[in-house]
């Protein structure tokens, strides 16, 4: 089957080599044939014109099959060509030479075909023009091949290739691509296109050294109304005597691109549900702030807040109410502070404000003012109406922080004196405010030290009957003998050093030791005395407390009716559901909970009971510093609403008769010395309870008889 197709442009040149291959072997046809598949292009000398064949009705065939120049003195004689279309018209003369691609494959043939048989062939000097030729033709067939390739890849591909001239004028372009990275119009309504660099791109290239490549060098262009994000990656191009000759490269739209990297941003910065900067986003505008400082000098202000009562609201209304009530916030703090500012969500109800427009103490009073006046006002949504408060803390940059790190550590120190005060308010860092934790930092490596070094022991502070000062029990209490021969009772050390690693080592011995010291106390007195233990928030977090205080009882032989366990109001706060269940099972085992600090926090009933508390320690100095005219009757009744709990009720901190009798009367049963008396130490107790036994030994003996 022959079909004549149209003519390519592309195939002048294969013509030319088919006509020079026929002159020089000096037949009446020359072609070149090119394999696709089943079917053969073959593309004629002169005016022969082009046509499709079917590869196994032409002569390449045998010279793919043979992978070698073949050659047909008289096709007539070959018998496997006898009906051969060539034969049939007349054609007698058949050489053919393998035209092959890069990796030696052959893709082609150049052929030439005369009428007359040649009996003798080629000669020797003929044939290797043929052959010579051969390689030339493939050469032009890989061309063409690329060249087709490029084309359709131009076509269809995102990205465009460009070439550019010393002056950066546009050398060469696809003209089939429409793209932002150039300009094009008619000149004179000729249909003539002029390709132009854009602006952006041209000043890109005047100010680049032609030394280095361009990767993916990022500039902005308008097209068509619309900003466009370029990406060039290009190299210089360099004469033969190294002048520079412009530039050649690729060019990727990639707005797309650019914007979702942008989003990305937005969103790796900002805070999903209310817009506002997040933790990195809030971090990374301290550090620009004190960039600028450095730079220029100017100051700034920093502000934490806390939202008061949050977790309640969260808690009573949902979720859905809670992120309601966050956008609320966001848009009352936006409202209150300069465009200059930047406002974070840290997480939570945690934000903070940086705002360089604050540097007067007034301007910060204002504005601290107003954020608690405004956060403190109702927030009406779904038919509620809900108010929640806030606490802030303060510090300006630089006078409270020569680092972002310490400007933070120093605002958080003041939100946390704002709490301590009340909440709904703020406060402005002072240095003491710092001090305060530098003491407790050497506290907490004091303490570790001393464990290690020996250095800690166990002082006892009497319990005694309000009814007939006997003898009921002690509490035991860390004592550091420090390195200078003074020693420091720490009454409080559970509080400051908090949940550390220290915290809990210390208190898990205090509790071993104090256990083991117990247990002598029994061989000498006639009754069981009570040993009471503060329980560390490090301890009460441990999941193994319970486990702990069951194998220390164990291997002590104290029976539990004898331990209490005191907690403090801040931790009654902060009991969690394994916290709770901890507690139920030291309650179990017939281990006795007390509240140390009754009366001087916001203990509800209900805690008290959630939590199994069996015994309040009222403290008597917290109700002397309400501020009310008459102390003692608030005493009073904070004992009285205990015992209708069915708890009992120690006083804390009786330092008078008067005081002693005016709590048993409200139903007191024994009272702890003062924190100022002196502690008694193991051996010291030991004697104080064998004189103890003493004085009731001729009333037992009375009785007795």
């Amino acid at each position: 089957m022959m079909v004549q197709v149209l003519e390519d442009p592309d195939e002048l040149d294969l013509k030319a080599l088919a006509e020079l291959a026929r002159g020089i072997a000096g037949c009446a046809r020359g072609f070149v044939a090119i394999l696709e598949g089943p079917q053969t292009i073959v593309i004629n000398a002169g005016n022969g014109g082009t046509f499709v064949l079917n590869t196994d009705e032409t002569l390449c065939s045998d010279v793919v099959r043979q992978g070698k120049a073949v050659e047909y003195q008289d096709l007539r004689h070959e018998p496997h060509l006898a009906s051969h279309p060539s034969v049939r018209t007349g054609l007698h003369y058949y050489a053919g030479f393998p035209l092959r691609d890069v990796n030696g494959t052959i893709i082609a043939s150049l052929c030439v075909q005369d009428y007359a048989a040649r009996p003798g062939g080629l000669d020797d000097a003929t044939r290797a023009m043929l052959s010579h030729l051969g390689l030339i033709a493939s050469r032009v067939l890989i061309t063409r091949n690329h060249t087709t390739w490029l084309r359709d890849y131009l076509d269809i591909a995102s990205d465009w290739v460009w070439e550019h001239d010393p002056v950066h004028g546009v050398t060469f372009l696809p003209t089939q691509v429409d793209t932002p990275a150039r300009t094009c119009r008619l000149d004179g309504g000729s249909e003539e296109v002029e390709y132009e660099a854009s602006p952006e791109l041209l000043a890109l290239l005047e100010n680049h050294d032609p030394a280095q490549p361009l990767r993916d060098r990022r500039y902005q262009t308008v097209y068509r109304g619309q900003t466009h994000s370029i990406s060039i990656t290009a190299r210089a191009r360099f004469g033969r005597d190294g002048t520079f000759i412009g530039y050649r490269g690729i060019c990727r739209d990639v707005t797309i691109e650019e914007e979702s990297r942008r989003q990305m941003e937005y969103l790796a910065r900002h805070d999903s549900l209310t817009g506002l900067a997040n933790r990195i986003g809030f971090h990374a505008a301290i550090d620009a702030a004190y960039a600028d400082w450095q730079e220029t000098g100017e100051p700034a202000t920093l502000l934490l807040l806390d939202l008061d009562n949050f977790k309640l609201i969260n808690d009573t209304y949902g979720h859905a109410a809670g992120d309601d009530l966050l956008k609320v916030i966001a848009g009352r703090l936006r409202a209150c502070v300069s465009d200059e500012a930047t406002i974070a969500r840290l997480g939570g109800d945690e934000f903070a404000i940086l705002d360089p427009a604050l540097r007067r103490d007034v301007a910060i009073e204002d504005c601290a003012t107003g954020l608690v006046r405004a956060l403190s006002d109702p927030v009406h949504f779904d038919g509620r109406s809900v108010a929640c408060g806030v606490s802030i803390g303060v510090a300006l940059l630089p006078r409270d922080g020569g680092t972002p790190d310490q400007l933070l550590g120093n605002a958080d120190l003041a939100l946390y004196a704002a709490k301590a005060e009340g909440r709904g308010r703020y406060k402005v860092f002072q240095p003491p405010m710092r001090e305060r934790i530098d003491n407790l930092d050497r506290l907490r490596r004091g303490v570790l030290r001393a464990r290690k070094d020996g250095a800690l022991e166990i002082g006892l502070r009497e319990i005694r009957s309000l009814t007939d000062n006997s003898l009921i029990g002690a509490q035991a209490v860390p004592v550091w003998n420090r390195a200078d021969g003074s020693s420091r009772v720490l009454d409080h050390l559970h509080e400051e050093l908090g949940s550390s690693v220290e915290a809990l080592d210390a208190a898990n011995w205090l509790l071993e030791h104090a256990i083991d010291l117990a247990r002598a106390w029994h061989s000498l007195a006639s009754h069981r005395l009570r040993l009471r233990v503060g329980l560390a928030p490090a301890q009460l977090a441990d999941p193994g407390l319970a486990i702990r205080v069951r194998s220390l009882l164990a291997r002590s032989g104290l029976a539990p009716s004898a331990l209490q366990l005191d907690l403090s109001a801040s931790m009654l706060a902060g009991l969690t559901p394994d916290m709770f269940a901890s507690l139920a099972t030291l309650k179990g085992d017939g281990i006795h909970l007390g509240l140390t600090g009754y009366g001087g926090g916001t203990t509800t009933p209900a805690q008290l009971i959630a939590a199994g508390i069996d015994r309040v320690g009222l403290n008597l100095t917290s109700a002397m510093e309400t501020g009310v005219d008459r102390p003692f009757r608030l005493a009073q009744a904070l004992a009285r609403l205990a015992l209708d709990l069915g708890l009992s009720v120690t006083a804390e901190g009786v330092t008078t008769r008067a005081e002693e009798r005016s709590l048993a009367l409200a139903g007191c049963d024994e009272f702890l010395l003062v924190a100022s008396a002196p502690l008694k130490s193991q051996a010291a107790f030991l004697r104080q309870i064998a004189r103890s036994e003493e004085r009731c030994q001729p009333g037992v003996q009375a009785f007795a008889g």
